[in-house]
């Protein structure tokens, strides 16, 4: 499946130059109380208290692992190599966060096995499944790939659903040119994983094309290797959860 994923839409709102020490998530809500001000974001709702705090335990539990910085401005060669494929373990590490946060939560239990509508990328690896208890939550699937060679390197597939949908692979280049560093690969990680957990998650994947919308991002394209079609508009894991409002720039297919 080729789906290009287009950012939450900000019209012309200036961005704000936030702490790098900050998390991700107090920069984005910085960012839209800041738009508020000037009137372009006045509907742009905030993450709410209980979502940062879900990423503050993540981010506890991650706190062994230290991030890497992206490098200068690449040259044509970059975009040809890989010369640290280790560093990409990060995302495995950040997966491995999200997993032990939800289960010791108890917002779901470890499934034992994961049946797929539309397979990761990348071959082999091992996958975490957790089922969410809530009526109407979807499953999350969380599938490590080892290694296979330099142009393939540490790998996570974040999917979710009954059949499961690929929904991300992180990375999704490991060169050296489109690395930016590991901020930007967790922030994406972090996204996918609290849209499906707070049931803001739409999917569409028919042999035909996909559409995916969430919080944060929408989308859609042509489907490659879909082992089954589903559709699917996912509910919060925990009870009593006020989820975010969608993108609001996407329109899911008729």
């Amino acid at each position: 499946m080729r789906i290009q994923i287009r950012e939450r839409a900000t019209g012309n709102v200036p961005v704000v130059v936030t702490d790098p020490a900050r998390s991700w998530w107090e920069g984005y809500n910085d960012n839209i109380l800041r738009a508020r001000e000037t009137a372009w974001g006045e509907n742009e709702p905030l993450l709410s208290r209980e979502m940062c705090e879900l990423l503050d335990d993540v981010d506890a539990a991650f706190a062994v692992t230290g991030p890497y910085q992206g490098g200068p401005k690449p040259d044509e060669e970059a975009y040809e190599r890989c010369t640290n494929p280790e560093k990409f373990l990060i995302v495995v590490a950040r997966a491995r966060a999200w997993t032990k946060v939800l289960l010791d939560r108890g917002w779901a239990r470890e499934a034992s096995r994961v049946d797929w509508a539309l397979r990761p990328m990348e071959p082999g690896g091992t996958d975490t499944v957790l089922e969410p208890a809530g009526d109407g939550a979807v499953p999350l699937v969380l599938t490590a790939h080892p290694p296979v060679d330099s142009d393939h390197p540490f790998n996570v597939t974040i999917a979710a659903g009954n059949p499961a949908v690929r929904l991300a692979s992180l990375p999704d280049c490991a060169c050296d040119g489109c690395d930016s560093g590991s901020a930007d690969l967790l922030k994406d990680l972090d996204m996918w994983v609290l849209s499906v957990v707070d049931g803001s998650l739409e999917v569409d994947a028919t042999a035909d094309c996909s559409a995916v919308r969430t919080s944060f991002k929408a989308g859609g394209g042509t489907v490659q290797n879909l082992d089954e079609p589903t559709t699917f508009t996912a509910a919060p894991w925990p009870a009593n959860w006020g989820h975010a409002h969608w993108c609001p720039t996407s329109r899911r297919r008729a």
